[in-house]
């Protein structure tokens, strides 16, 4: 009898010290039978693959991994559909639902997750009546399509703000910042009655973590558009949310044009143009052009160009850039280009020698005017 209350004990002490400091995400999908559920981690830059099951006709599952050393967002996928996930530490997130519509899966344990679920509810929402709207021919399009779309992007985007206020430390906060209509965000820092907001979130997210990639990134986003108010109005009021001082460059890893990744780090030492472009663009060949002549002129000084490609076709940015001088990798997924929040192409950044980014451009001449506080 002791010898059972001994074997208990130690299987209840390996039971818990084996799920500590473990998240948990489990449930059941029902009409699932023989197909494969994914945990994946969707990074700033990349998503990694946690784990994966091969759902039986119960629909259960159980996934367990430790818990991230800062917020994060994980995304349940099934074959195209998805659930995105808040987890800030140990929690314990229920999902059940139906294979044929994730979406309005009940999730408890996360509240994060559910504001989350309700931004994405709404957003697919949007993009149905958008897509409604551009398929009619441009001679018919309905006025009250489009008047009916603008009521419910506004109704959005009062509960995206009211779920910014509320926690904006929060990741559902982050993640109301970053949803897109048709390839667009919907909000931007760059618009003043929205700045805000971003503010908001980013004091909160530098202040509580000041060493998170989102933080970072976050922060020089809203740093990048209260200088360009300062070039454009000639003013700095808006210091008194956000200190206006540089911070780090967001790291890069994408494949260069021999196939081999490259890190933007790896030129860290040197002063390095950032370049976010494509070659299929109708302005291409004049723009590289300008490019060439900057690099042909500084790069004996040590500017090193670091130029990331979001062109469509990937053999015609190989064909591209078989001559060219610097480094070239090419941004597949577009995860480089949402981490540095590219709204518009080309885009550029220069980053001095320590790896601080000292301005953002959208052309060469207003670029080259600030390269020689860099060499």
């Amino acid at each position: 009898m002791l010898k059972k209350i001994l074997f208990f004990g130690l299987l209840v002490i390996f039971t818990a010290c084996n799920f500590q400091g473990k998240f948990r995400i489990s449930g059941n999908i029902t009409d699932a039978d023989g197909k494969m559920l994914y945990l994946e981690q969707t990074g700033l830059l990349k998503d990694s693959l946690i784990d994966s099951v091969k759902l039986t006709k119960e629909g259960t599952f159980n996934f367990r991994s430790p818990a991230p050393e800062y917020p994060e967002l994980y995304r349940l996928k099934l074959g195209t559909q998805q659930l995105i996930l808040a987890v800030d530490s140990t929690e314990t997130i229920e999902i059940k639902g139906a294979a044929g519509d994730l979406i309005s899966a009940s999730i408890t344990g996360s509240m994060q997750s559910e504001d989350i679920q309700a931004l994405r509810k709404s957003v697919i929402a949007l993009q149905q009546r958008f897509d409604v709207y551009q398929s009619e021919k441009e001679a018919v399009k309905s006025t009250s399509l489009a008047d009916s779309f603008q009521v419910n992007l506004e109704k959005h985007k009062k509960t995206a703000q009211g779920i910014i206020l509320k926690n904006p430390n929060s990741m559902a906060a982050y993640y109301a910042l970053y949803q897109q209509i048709n390839g667009n965000y919907i909000f931007s820092p760059y618009v003043k009655s929205e700045r805000p907001y971003y503010q908001a979130v980013a004091t909160t997210f530098q202040a509580f973590m000041p060493e998170y990639e989102r933080s970072k990134n976050l922060y020089n986003l809203v740093l990048g558009a209260i200088r360009e108010d300062r070039l454009t109005r000639q003013q700095s009021n808006f210091e008194s949310l956000v200190k206006v001082e540089s911070t780090g460059f967001i790291e890069i890893e994408l494949k260069n044009t021999n196939g081999y990744p490259q890190k933007l780090s790896s030129l860290i030492g040197k002063p390095i143009l950032l370049d976010f472009s494509a070659y299929g663009t109708e302005t291409s060949i004049d723009y590289t052009f300008a490019l060439r002549e900057i690099f042909t002129k500084y790069s004996p000084r040590g500017l090193q160009i670091y130029q990331v490609s979001l062109d469509q076709s990937k053999i015609l940015w190989q064909r591209s850039v078989a001559t060219i001088p610097w480094t070239c990798v090419f941004d597949e997924t577009g995860s480089a280009a949402n981490a540095y929040n590219v709204q518009q192409i080309p885009t550029m950044y220069l980053i001095n020698k320590e790896g601080i980014i000292t301005g953002k451009y959208a052309n060469v001449k207003s670029l080259e005017a600030d390269l020689g506080k860099i060499l």
